[in-house]
């Protein structure tokens, strides 16, 4: 029982770290809610200018192969919580992640 106790302790303290791990499928600007496929204008509109912004590239599969793509991420600073990222492309929203 040691043996088993202490794998199911060791799993449990993995997935707890791992929920502090980025990908978030939405999150709140004030009482509105941000989820990918919404236009950037729709994030401006909600959520107003993003305290900074970066370019990044990302590998895509597109038409059959591998590709990689421009992002820009805009980093939205959250006082108290982790930065939230929103990663756009082609002017809408394709990813949200806390820093």
């Amino acid at each position: 029982m040691g043996k088993a106790f202490r794998a199911t302790v060791c799993l449990l303290v993995f997935n707890l770290l791992a929920c502090n791990v980025a990908q978030a499928d939405s999150f709140r600007c004030g009482r509105t809610l941000i989820k990918a496929g919404e236009s950037s204008n729709a994030l401006i509109k909600k959520c107003g200018n993003p305290a900074r912004k970066y370019s990044s590239k990302e590998t895509v599969w597109d038409s059959g192969r591998n590709s990689q793509v421009g992002v820009s991420n805009w980093v939205y600073e959250r006082h108290g919580k982790k930065d939230m990222i929103v990663s756009v492309r082609n002017g809408s929203v394709v990813k949200i992640q806390r820093d």
